[in-house]
């Protein structure tokens, strides 16, 4: 009898933990982007010459350039940005090479990488944003969201 107890305490240890949290996946953010020139300013504020028609953002499919949707937003500190959720979707898929076009005249060329896990069971996301050189786009230290900054240098662009 003693062994039967034992055998059971032993199922009982090696069974699921029920005070255990299950994890949750997390949701996919989409693509943030505050827009400024070198001077720091926002180029999506209302004191702007340019409004969200103005920008276009296209990402590298082979040698083709796709025009994706974009949509204006603002984070908890009231600082506009441009979001696109197909971009991030886009970048999941392997096209992580992204170009910003500022009414047809000016543009920048930015990777953005999403990586995708789910060795916790869970999916989890990693972003990645790069400039040309493979520096690491900045974020605003206030605010959230925290969109990925950008600039372009309407001097020579």
């Amino acid at each position: 009898m003693l062994l039967l107890g034992s055998g059971l305490l032993m199922i009982n240890l090696v069974g699921c933990n029920e005070d255990e949290e299950p994890c949750t996946d997390q949701t996919l953010e989409p693509l943030r982007l505050i827009v400024t020139d070198t001077d720091d300013n926002n180029l999506l504020d209302e004191d702007s010459d340019y409004e969200l028609a103005d920008f276009k953002l296209y990402y590298q499919d082979g040698s083709d350039w796709v025009e994706l949707t974009v949509e204006l937003d603002e984070t908890s500190a009231e600082l506009p940005f441009i979001e696109s959720m197909e971009a991030a979707e886009e970048s999941l898929e392997g096209n992580t090479e992204f170009q910003l076009v500022l009414a047809e005249d000016e543009s920048v060329t930015f990777d953005f990488v999403i990586t995708m896990s789910d060795t916790s069971g869970c999916d989890v996301y990693s972003y990645e944003a790069t400039d040309t050189d493979g520096e690491d786009l900045e974020q605003p230290a206030d605010g959230t969201p925290k969109p990925y900054i950008i600039k372009i240098d309407l001097e020579t662009a």
